[in-house]
């Protein structure tokens, strides 16, 4: 009757063993587990232990703050500290002069930084503003391919021509 009889009763027999293992899975799946332990007979410890791995856990007495009323906290105490700050200040003793400190900063120039990755780096750094004329300036003074590999320290305010002779000098 059929051509491929060995192929159809081949299908079939597949399929009823398949079913049957579906079931088996099945009825195994819904078995009581021995493995774990049942959420029911645990104690409190050791369900804070279980609940530990996946979750942050706190107990119910402990305050948890949202970020805002961290903040605020915060500010509160800072406010407190400077008013005892303030407080505990001589207000009648005129100030010392002291001296002011200019700023050091030192930048790092890596092998084969080009101008413009310089510059990007002095204008991170805060020691120029303006990325162009630093770049101009670099070419006036012909030092695009001369910047020195190394460590470069800059003091206070700087304009344009020093920060290019102090990248162009070897240190």
């Amino acid at each position: 009757m059929f051509k491929n009889r060995s192929y159809v009763f081949g299908i079939g027999t597949g399929i009823i063993i398949g079913a049957l293992l579906l079931q088996i899975m099945s009825v195994r799946a819904s078995a009581p587990g021995q493995a774990g332990i049942a959420l029911d007979e645990m104690d409190p410890q050791k369900l804070k232990v279980e609940a530990a791995k996946y979750y942050q856990v706190f107990d119910k007495n402990t305050k948890v703050f949202t970020q805002s009323e961290l903040d605020a906290a915060v500010l509160k105490k800072v406010k407190e500290e400077t008013d005892k700050l303030a407080a505990a200040k001589p207000q009648d003793q005129p100030k010392a002069n002291t001296p002011e400190v200019t700023p050091k900063i030192v930048i790092y120039v890596q092998p084969n930084l080009d101008a413009t990755a310089v510059s990007e780096l002095l204008v991170k750094s805060g020691i120029i503003t303006d990325r162009k004329a630093f770049i101009t300036e670099l070419d006036k003074q012909g030092g695009s391919t001369k910047i020195q590999i190394g460590y470069h320290v800059f003091e206070g305010v700087t304009d344009i021509p020093k920060v290019v002779t102090n990248l162009i000098t070897v240190q």
